[in-house]
């Protein structure tokens, strides 16, 4: 009876072992990124739309204690949905958080009311946590996240006005009828795998991705993305095509590994869309939201942009992005084009 016991306990500490088992993470470096998203950066300069977002992202191994219960959370997701069986062992993985808030505002921005032929406002406060896993033998990659959110709170609005106070813009008046305005929970996961099509070159770049999102954004897309030029920052850990407005945390601006960088990428993608919140609405009533019939399911988005690095730890992109047509009729049925800048930062 003894040794059954003796048995019992190392089977149960070898599975505990192997459940509580780290994966290898790269810690070669960690890099801060702070991005500006805002329609005033494209030509046009529209006050409309997707109109801005600020996002604050941390990339690297040595900053993980500080939410490391997160990235078990996203890790066990993954494992979940059976995205690990999926991927080639051994692989390094790169964690990732970001804080950020954008929103959005209709055409007319003056009318204090709800502007019923437009879409509505919408702001979200979120934090994410991502994981990239890596194949070094084959270049292709893994990325996924886990984004908790707020809708409806103030902090948006409350950066818009300074901000347009700065510049001399009016306030936007309605944001009282923003959907879940007061404040609601949300949540989306994001699942993509890239597939790097052409890696020997070291001044050229090309992948597709394939990707899922579920929660408050649900759909599913294919990308191809190219960069070009002085490149010496991992492919793997630069994925433009998985911002979604103005969260980034998968893009993973990295910074230059050694040397500098000035190269110009850009891109095309196409999405199955069947839920949007900042359209549709949440389960909290609002003033104002879109039938999911006036909201197209079927979506194109193109993208181009120029990073160059600022010194040997420092880098700088511009990004514009323009996205069809995200409703059916009315005011609305426009395409979305907004610029953005991100400042990225090595640490050694």
């Amino acid at each position: 009876m003894n040794r059954v016991k003796v048995a019992a306990v190392c089977l149960l500490a070898g599975l505990v072992s192997i459940a509580c088992a780290e994966p290898r993470f790269d810690d070669e470096r960690q890099v801060w990124a702070l991005s500006i998203d805002n329609d005033f950066f494209a030509p046009g300069q529209t006050d409309r739309d997707f109109t801005g977002g600020l996002a604050i992202t941390y990339s690297g191994f040595r900053g993980l204690r500080f939410w490391r219960p997160l990235d078990r959370l996203l890790a066990w997701t993954d494992e979940a949905v059976g995205a690990d069986n999926a991927m080639p062992e051994p692989v390094l993985v790169t964690p990732s958080i970001e804080l950020g808030s954008y929103g959005f505002t209709p055409d007319d921005i003056e009318s204090p009311g709800v502007v019923v032929d437009d879409r509505p406002y919408a702001s979200l406060v979120y934090f994410t946590a991502g994981r990239t896993y890596w194949d070094r033998i084959s270049g292709d990659a893994w990325t996924s996240s886990l984004t908790f959110g707020v809708l409806g709170l103030d902090v948006f609005e409350s950066g818009q006005r300074q901000a347009h106070r700065i510049f001399g813009n009016k306030d936007a008046a309605g944001w009282a009828h923003q959907i879940s305005d007061g404040g609601e929970p949300t949540l989306r996961y994001h699942l993509a795998f890239h597939d790097s099509l052409l890696d020997q070159s070291p001044s050229a770049k090309l992948k597709a991705t394939y990707y899922l999102s579920l929660g408050y954004l649900t759909e599913a897309g294919l990308a191809l993305s190219y960069r070009n030029g002085l490149i010496s920052s991992p492919d793997h850990r630069f994925n433009p095509e998985l911002t979604f407005y103005g969260e980034r945390v998968s893009e993973g601006n990295s910074g230059s590994v050694q040397g500098n960088e000035s190269y110009f990428w850009g891109g095309l993608a196409i999405k199955a869309r069947a839920y949007n919140v900042f359209l549709q609405g949440q389960f909290r009533d609002s003033d104002h939201t879109l039938d999911r019939d006036d909201v197209r399911w079927l979506l194109a988005e193109a993208w181009v942009g120029y990073t160059a690095s600022l010194g040997r730890d420092y880098s700088l992109s511009y990004l514009l992005r323009a996205q069809s047509s995200e409703i059916y009729h009315g005011q609305g049925d426009r395409a979305l084009v907004w610029g953005g800048l991100v400042l990225s930062r090595v640490f050694r």
